[in-house]
């Protein structure tokens, strides 16, 4: 799987990291890429996209652009990397969803010939979500395609094979055993990664399971920041101790958000 970053968020390293202080860190936005061969590619999210920060769009979605003010990044938005690659969105059969948050669904209904992989459960919580609701868990439905639900391959449904590593079991994503989606709870309810193996040792996608590699590493998620953001604090605790221990058996971990300087 190869990513690629849609867009920056500038923030105030201390929020990111504990003990950085109030300089500015730059984070990415990613989203993955999976050749598939004879079957094509498959996104994984699609990270943030000119839905969330141009255009038509609810008041609740203009205020979290204002908020979060994302810069995207034209040269590797999902659409420009498939119009490089000379793939129209109409060719793309699977996204991957590891969870409903705005900066990994934004261009979903670009999507309309595509399979969605998410969590089953998540998919109809968020889809049953009030108004209100979703605003409070950060989801904005405007996004979500209306035939979500009937394009959906739940996770629930798909076999289970070991990865051999500290993170246990993960749900086959293309039957073949190449692509494992491992739960990583905490950050929002149903988030996962993907694990897979490159010729130098195994790898894990963790999204958004924590802000930085180096934060995580280092076990220096901010309280505050992670209390006011996780759906779960201890959950996403103890998903955090699982990444150190598969990267302690030599596994990579790569994360949707990270920065270019260390922080500390």
């Amino acid at each position: 799987m190869k990513l690629f970053n849609s867009a920056y968020i500038d923030v105030f390293a201390g929020l990111i990291m504990r003990g950085a202080g109030l300089r500015r860190a730059r984070l990415s936005v990613r989203y993955g890429l999976i050749e598939l061969g004879g079957r094509g590619l498959c996104l994984v999210d699609t990270g943030v996209g000119p839905e969330v920060t141009q255009g038509p769009r609810s008041a609740a979605l203009r205020l979290y652009s204002a908020v979060l003010r994302p810069q995207l990044n034209a040269e590797e938005t999902v659409e420009t990397t498939l119009r490089n690659l000379g793939v129209a969105p109409a060719d793309i059969r699977h996204v991957v969803v590891t969870h409903f948050h705005a900066d990994h669904v934004s261009s979903l209904r670009l999507f309309g010939n595509a399979a969605f992989i998410a969590w089953g459960a998540a998919a109809r919580a968020v889809m049953g979500m009030s108004p209100a609701a979703a605003l409070h868990n950060g989801i904005f439905k405007e996004l979500i395609p209306p035939d979500f639900m009937q394009r959906l391959l739940p996770l629930e449904g798909l076999s289970r094979l070991p990865t051999g590593t500290a993170l246990g079991q993960g749900y086959d994503l293309f039957g073949d055993g190449s692509y494992l989606a491992v739960p990583l709870p905490g950050h929002a309810f149903g988030h996962f990664g993907i694990f897979w193996r490159e010729a130098p040792g195994p790898v894990i996608y963790a999204a958004d399971a924590a802000w930085t590699h180096e934060a995580l590493m280092q076990d220096k998620t901010p309280w505050l920041s992670s209390t006011i953001v996780f759906d779960d604090r201890g959950a996403g605790r103890d998903s955090q101790r699982l990444l150190r221990a598969f990267a302690e058996q030599g596994g990579q971990v790569r994360l949707c958000h990270d920065v270019e300087e260390p922080l500390s």
